[in-house]
This record gives structure tokens, sequence and C-alpha cells, in this order.
């Protein structure tokens, strides 16, 4: 197949956010009156941005650059588009909805803890930690006590940081459960 025959897409945020969190770099002039046509050549040099739309890319990286996830910085080849902060925090959300807990071969006999104290006013928080954990299949003990049989300390560490509550938090290990038959039986 030609270059000329392979299909143009447009990009969206989310992808144009996890390619730059890759460490591509986009070089650009955006912000001046002929960005387009200056866009066209750069995007050639670079594999990855040649199957967007080069109009697509422009408004793409404006409209991230206006939330302050991008920043674009002038260099002696023209500009380029990096990841801010907030952009970073921006694709370890993505990240969050991709996060599973490994089986592994053999149980170690150990349960794995959380228990958390959110207060009302990060609500969003605790509502969306309790619904994270039950589909990392967590079991519920109580209210804001959730129980696992398999290693997960760097799962709960990433989502208390990304959600904002890293102090609200915490996880233990466990060698024994008063109930530790029945749990056996959910799992």
């Amino acid at each position: 197949m030609s270059r000329k025959n392979k299909q143009k897409t447009r990009i969206s945020c989310e992808q144009l956010l996890t390619l730059l969190k890759f460490g591509a770099i986009l070089s650009v002039a955006l912000l001046t009156p002929k960005a387009l046509s200056i866009l066209k050549p750069l995007l050639y040099k670079e594999k990855k941005w040649q199957h967007y739309y080069p109009s697509s890319l422009s408004k793409t990286v404006t409209k991230l650059w206006r939330k302050g996830l991008v920043e674009i910085r002038d260099t002696s080849s023209g500009s380029e588009v990096k990841l801010t902060e907030k952009g970073q925090l921006t694709v370890l959300k993505f990240n969050l909805e991709d996060l599973k807990i490994e089986t592994p071969n053999k149980w170690d006999g150990k349960w794995r803890i959380v228990f958390f104290d959110i207060s009302e006013k990060h609500k969003k928080a605790r509502n969306f930690l309790e619904r994270k954990l039950k589909s990392l299949n967590f079991y519920s003990m109580q209210e804001s006590v959730f129980i696992h049989p398999f290693p997960c300390d760097k799962q709960i560490k990433f989502i208390r940081e990304i959600i904002g509550v890293p102090h609200d938090v915490k996880y233990g290990v466990l060698d024994m459960v008063e109930n530790g038959e029945d749990l056996k039986r959910i799992f």
C-alpha cells in the first residue's frame, strides 16, 4: 500500500497525550497564522504523526495547551510540544482505568487489606476508590475496609496518589483473618 493510499484519521486528546507520554515530541508551529502549512512538513519527518490530519493535530494540541496539559516551547528548529505535570497526571488517570491485579500461580496464604477514612470533603475520591476496589475484585468487609488475597501494594499506592488522598488510604498484609475460610470461598 502506498503512502498516499493510507487512511488518515483525526487524533483525540487521549491519543495525543498517550503518544507524548511515551516520549514523542511533536515539533509544531501552532500559534502562527500559517500553522498548518508549517506543521505538514514536520509531521512527515516523524512516522508516528503521519497518519493523523495536520489540522486535527493542530486543534488537539491547542485544546490541550489551553487546558494546561501540554506546553509549547520554542527551539532552534521551531517549536515542540511536551506534557506538563498536569498532562502527565491526566495520562496516569488513563492508566488507572487499565489497572489490574495479577493472580499468582500459588497463593502465599496472606490477605491484603485496604482501609480508609476519607472525609466528606473528598467524597468523589472516596466513591471512586470504593468503585475501583470492587472492580479489582476486592471484598468489602465493612464500609471502608476491603480485602484481597493477592499482592497489590503498588496498585493501591498508585490509586491513592492519583485520586489525591495518599494519607487517607492505608494498606496492610495479614497472616490471618477471622473468617478466612469464608473468604477463600469468595475468591
